[in-house]
């Protein structure tokens, strides 16, 4: 679950949906264009991510 604040990582995201770091990196990318997301370190190499302002309830 992630919280409003929280910042979660590409690599937990692949343990947890069980998907390819390709594919998860596509989503995470996606994301962040839809301002869901917003990277939380790193500026040419994102390493983690918190919610966007756009999210209005995280679950």
């Amino acid at each position: 679950m992630v919280r409003k604040g929280e910042a979660i990582s590409p690599k937990e995201d692949e343990k947890y949906l069980k998907l390819s770091a390709k594919t998860v990196k596509k989503v995470l990318y996606k994301l962040v264009e839809k301002k869901m997301l917003i990277p939380a370190s790193g500026i040419k190499r994102v390493r983690s991510y918190r919610l966007g302002d756009q999210v209005k309830h995280p679950i």
